[in-house]
């Protein structure tokens, strides 16, 4: 009866360890899964963001080509138009992610700009050749310069000829830039999107742990159970070992009284 606890502690073993590591594995399915859709949602998040702000800057440079163009039919020339500099004004404070607004004429000059010390200097080769090909497609066009990006719409006058270009220019959509920014971190970590998904996941790990805890309350009773009987079994023996003890020295006694 003894050798009994022994043998079913090893069969049991085993199968506790294995509803361990099957609760271990769902868990981690689990939390894969919720960072899998977490990841995908920020994703699609980010990639909304920037749609939005292209359109935005599209309808801002729109905006500005149709009020600057219609002075344009009047037949003024392009440097002659002092009413775009409050134009380009309004449009930038209008919009905060928009580091300036220029008008350049046909050469890649600036004849306005709400940077008021770039007004005179020439666009960045790379944006001039830029400028040069939306010139000649007639259709807006789009330069990367280091951390910022320029963009453009030709300027017709009267008779459709290109005399200049509207341009803008804002942060280029850098991962690393927009990730570095205090600002933007700050409102990611502060998101409703990542807070829900924190929130989300802890309560899987809570839910994960209480199921895993109630799959294998069975097997907790069942060894509480072992342990306690095994304990009551050594006691019971123990206590027997130590009546034949008080015994024997009971008789070593009375044998010793005799002679």
């Amino acid at each position: 009866m003894a050798a009994q606890p022994g043998a079913d502690g090893p069969r049991n073993t085993p199968r506790f360890a294995a509803l361990w590591e099957v609760a271990g594995l769902w868990l981690l399915i689990v939390l894969a899964g919720v960072l899998l859709i977490a990841f995908l949602l920020l994703n699609i998040r980010t990639d909304e963001e920037q749609n939005i702000q292209r359109a935005r800057l599209s309808l801002t440079l729109a905006a500005l080509q149709e009020s600057i163009e219609g002075d344009l039919a009047l037949g003024l020339d392009l440097p002659e138009l002092r009413a775009v500099q409050p134009r380009l004004e309004k449009a930038l404070s209008a919009d905060r992610r928009l580091h300036a607004i220029d008008v350049v004429d046909r050469a890649g000059l600036a004849l306005f700009s709400t940077d008021r010390g770039a007004v005179g200097e020439p666009l960045h080769p790379r944006a001039g050749v830029a400028a040069d090909l939306g010139a000649r497609t007639d259709r807006a066009w789009t330069a990367q310069i280091g951390a910022e990006a320029l963009t453009g719409l030709p300027l017709h006058n009267a008779f459709g000829e290109v005399v200049g270009h509207i341009t803008t220019s804002y942060p280029a959509p850098n991962p690393a830039l927009q990730w570095a920014h205090d600002k933007t971190l700050r409102d990611a970590l502060l998101s409703p999107l990542l807070l829900a998904t924190c929130a989300l996941l802890v309560a899987v790990v809570l839910l994960g742990g209480l199921a895993a805890r109630w799959a294998l309350s069975a097997h907790y009773r069942h060894l509480a159970q072992e342990r306690a009987g095994t304990l009551a079994r050594a006691l019971a023996q123990s206590a027997a070992v130590r009546q034949r003890m008080d015994l024997c020295l009971a008789r070593l006694d009375e044998s010793e009284r005799q002679e």
